[in-house]
């Protein structure tokens, strides 16, 4: 698809992020990833993305790959896989892979040591020049994975996306995946699924519908490719 009696004083609320979730939320969603489960972190992701949502992880490989600039961001870094699959149009990439976890950004930067990325701990929800990442300094920037780990509805993840467009140059490229709750097929055990995944907190993604993410995508970039493979959803935008 191509296109969008008198109550007792309350207790003192904590700061929450641009998404509206508190940090502890954040947090929590990113506690996941200790080293022991990162390194079964490929083959798990390759089972859920081809067998519960239905799409090959070598779509989303392709899709990211094409977007791939000499100077590129990593946003919620993972295991590390894409960018260490993926042939970059350069030979030494200037590479930055930030995520709110250290263990990720260890675990990663390990894995793509060939690469001497710069590593970067903030929070994608928040704007990013306060952690240190320049604004339009990037060719691309992904964010693979990230929007359906993220509280609140696609409204308030648009901030990821708004700084993900900010650090990319004019022109530049940001290139996503996300697993979505409405608005696409789901089996029946992809439904129980991702159920289960939202009660534990691991996603929060019951309300991220297709139609929402299109919208999302034309209010914050100038140009936007969006396509479904199963209950997923890939995205290669371009910025004014």
């Amino acid at each position: 698809m191509t296109t969008q009696a008198s109550e007792p004083a309350a207790a003192p609320r904590a700061p929450v992020s641009a998404s509206g979730a508190t940090p502890s939320e954040v947090a929590d969603g990113a506690a996941m990833y200790t080293r022991k489960a990162l390194r079964k972190y490929d083959t798990i992701l390759h089972l859920n993305t081809r067998w519960v949502w239905r799409c090959h992880h070598d779509e989303i490989l392709r899709r990211y790959e094409a977007a791939l600039g000499a100077a590129h961001l990593e946003i919620g870094v993972g295991s590390g896989e894409c960018p260490d699959r993926a042939r970059f149009p350069v030979e030494r990439p200037d590479l930055t892979l930030l995520d709110l976890n250290p263990y990720t950004l260890e675990f990663a930067s390990e894995r793509l040591a060939r690469y001497a990325p710069r590593t970067v701990r903030a929070d994608a929800l928040e704007p990013l020049d306060r952690a240190g990442v320049p604004a339009g300094a990037f060719d691309s920037v992904a964010v693979n994975l990230v929007l359906h780990c993220v509280p609140g509805d696609l409204t308030a993840k648009r901030a990821v996306l708004e700084n993900a467009a900010a650090a990319a140059r004019p022109g530049g490229t940001v290139v996503g995946s996300t697993v979505l709750g409405a608005g696409v097929p789901r089996t029946p055990y992809a439904r129980r699924r991702m159920r289960r995944l939202n009660e534990r907190g691991i996603f929060h993604n019951s309300a991220d519908s297709l139609g929402d993410l299109a919208k999302v995508l034309g209010r914050t970039f100038a140009d936007f490719d969006l396509e479904v493979r199963g209950c997923m959803a890939l995205f290669t935008a371009t910025t004014a």
